[in-house]
């Protein structure tokens, strides 16, 4: 259980740096912002995390209430 929710949590670290990287290339920023901007991307990569979890506790009261009946 535990590596699986550090896994969400390296997938949405990932997107999160992933979109750090677009936005310097299509912004043309110095690539010195892909680490003084890291404290950045682990927030957005929290608030990614937290909307996978509530999303997957959603998935389950429904599908705990859609097995009830």
């Amino acid at each position: 259980m535990k590596r699986r929710e550090l896994t969400i949590f390296f997938l949405c670290f990932f997107a999160a740096y992933a979109l750090n990287v677009i936005g310097i290339i299509r912004h043309h920023s110095p690539a010195r912002e892909l680490l003084t901007q890291l404290h950045v991307v682990m927030l957005v990569a929290l608030i990614l995390y937290a909307g996978v979890v509530l999303l997957r506790v959603l998935y389950y009261l429904v599908a705990r209430f859609w097995n009830r009946k």
